[in-house]
């Protein structure tokens, strides 16, 4: 995985789990529209009451078994029905059948009580159908404290700003924390230790010197010029060489905001100024020739191949696998070959301005939980939702026991702090059967740094919080709003520009026609695309 593969991994990141341990969310989650009133504790649902009227069912909520679980009997289905005084079904289907069986019941005016994650595009249309309800910022606050405190950890203040429409809130926000500090520039320390390289670069100038000497210099010993300073993929422009772009404080392919002002960073003069070192760079062969062919698998081959010195990407895959989302990441492979191999990274290096950083992801990459117009009638079951999903997803025991079962007989803390099943529960089907990690209620709602507290080793903590935090935040700011404009000329503009900063690295063109790009850039439809991602700001964001 790697250039073009990096949106496709946020996504199954965020889908999948350390082995499959925790629930993946959902493409769309479908509940009945069936709302009862709750009945007194102890109440039973099918007997006469004294004056001879049927006693009131309690209150049932709907969630769906995505993940083949064959018992809904399980530890946290028992908790949720005691703790809540609630019923409890589930209805089983792939995660491919859901958007479908969504559209479906909305045409039937079947319309579920909840859903999950639509794009932005498709969340506007929802909204626009009338099929879904407002959720009062207040009751979210109320109910799910420690799911806004983590959103604002992200999104700032105002963690609704990119589901509000005409004032009012539509959905719970689905975030992707780690993607929005999530790739760093990593050198590799060994490499510099055997050049003579005393320290990790902090500047563009040091970079360089780096380059050269991982390229010139000999770094693998032996005795041949067969590596490089850096390679990338060419195939995802916004993540192609973006620390040297952020040395200049511009960002290709993605919406920013200066003075007020939307930019793109392909068109600014900064662009022309990083394009000016790659082309140099390239010249003196510090950057892999190969890289305008690469994809992911070629990348990541030539990095564990001991042919690059220096490399863009996510930062936990420079340490050790068991310091974050566990498993054998890069770090673990080229140890094992190399005992005195290590990683450095930084959140860019320094252009002449003082200005650094490397392009991420905004972490709004879905709309988030939407809820059925005739929950707007039933305000009880809608806060019953929303306690539950706050529970499963941020309370320690509701957590563990949704994801591990019961503490002592499914599983126990290790020596090093994570989690360790219990024989026969390290049988991933064996936990099936028992309803353990099987069902996504709702699943959507990944705090990476509560969830890595049962998966990394305890001794690494410290170096992955310390290591996540030298990542800068620089985003699309208008990535999870609907702009019809930019979706009809993407394709076209985001083309021009790969081939045109192709030739210009390489050579085939010269950065005096760097003028003419941009005028071109902006004739094929790059002035329509910034006229309505200003009017976007301005109405949203401003």
């Amino acid at each position: 995985m790697f250039e073009s593969d990096l949106k496709k991994g946020m996504i199954e990141l965020k889908r999948s789990w350390l082995n499959g341990i925790l629930a993946g969310a959902l493409l769309i989650s479908v509940l009945s529209a069936c709302s009862k009133t709750e009945s007194p504790k102890g109440a039973d649902p099918g007997s006469a009451s004294e004056n001879g009227t049927k006693a009131e069912e309690k209150m049932k909520l709907t969630f769906w078994n995505l993940d083949d679980a064959t018992t809904t009997n399980s530890p946290i289905v028992e908790k949720l029905k005691q703790e809540y005084d609630i019923d409890i079904d589930f209805i089983s289907s792939s995660r491919d059948a859901m958007k479908e069986k969504l559209n479906l019941m909305i045409a039937s005016n079947e319309i579920p009580d909840w859903w999950k994650e639509p794009n932005f595009p498709d969340y506007d249309k929802l909204i626009e159908q009338g099929v879904a309800t407002e959720i009062p910022q207040n009751l979210i606050e109320q109910h799910m404290p420690k799911y806004v405190s983590w959103l604002k950890r992200y999104l700032g203040d105002d963690p609704f700003k990119y589901v509000r429409r005409d004032d009012k809130i539509y959905g719970l926000p689905v975030i992707w924390d780690i993607g929005i500090d999530g790739i760093q520039l990593a050198f590799r320390s060994d490499w510099m230790k055997k050049v003579g390289i005393a320290k990790t670069p902090e500047t563009l100038e040091e970079m360089e010197t780096a380059l050269t000497k991982f390229r010139n210099d000999d770094p693998d010993g032996n005795g041949k010029k067969d590596t490089y300073g850096i390679t990338a993929s060419a195939d995802n422009i916004e993540s192609m060489f973006s620390s040297v772009f952020g040395a200049f404080d511009a960002y290709p392919n993605i919406f920013r905001v200066k003075d007020g002002k939307i930019v793109r960073g392909e068109i600014e003069p900064g662009a022309k100024e990083a394009l000016t070192v790659l082309n140099r760079w390239y010249k003196n062969e510090l950057i892999d020739p190969e890289f305008v062919v690469n994809k992911g698998s070629n990348v990541e081959d030539k990095v564990l191949a001991d042919k690059i010195g220096a490399i863009e990407y996510y930062w936990w895959s420079f340490l050790p696998g068991n310091a974050f989302l566990g498993g054998e990441q890069w770090y673990d492979k080229l140890k094992k070959k190399n005992p005195d191999f290590n990683f450095e990274t930084v959140g860019g290096v320094k252009g002449p301005s003082g200005s650094y950083g490397i392009s991420q992801y905004n972490p709004a990459f879905a709309s988030g939980i939407m809820f059925g117009k005739q929950l707007a009638q039933d305000q009880n079951k809608l806060i019953k939702y929303m306690q539950v999903f706050e529970a499963t997803e941020f309370e320690p025991a509701m957590y563990e026991l949704m994801n591990f079962g019961v503490e002592g007989q499914h599983w126990k803390k290790g020596d090093k702090g994570t989690v360790e099943f219990i024989p026969p529960y390290d049988d991933e089907k064996v936990r099936k059967k028992a309803g353990i990690g099987g069902f996504s209620l709702p699943g959507s709602f990944n705090d990476y740094n509560f969830q890595t507290a049962y998966t990394s080793d305890q001794d690494l903590r410290k170096l992955a919080q310390d290591t996540r935090a030298k990542g800068t935040q620089v985003i699309d700011i208008l990535s999870p709003f609907n702009k019809p404009v930019y979706n009809d000329y993407q394709d076209k503009l985001s083309q021009f520009t790969l081939t045109t900063y192709i030739d210009f690295i390489t050579g085939r063109k010269s950065l005096d026609e760097f003028d003419k790009f941009v005028a071109e850039w902006k004739k094929m439809g790059g002035d329509k695309v910034l006229e309505e991602a200003q009017k976007i700001y301005d109405e949203n964001l401003k």
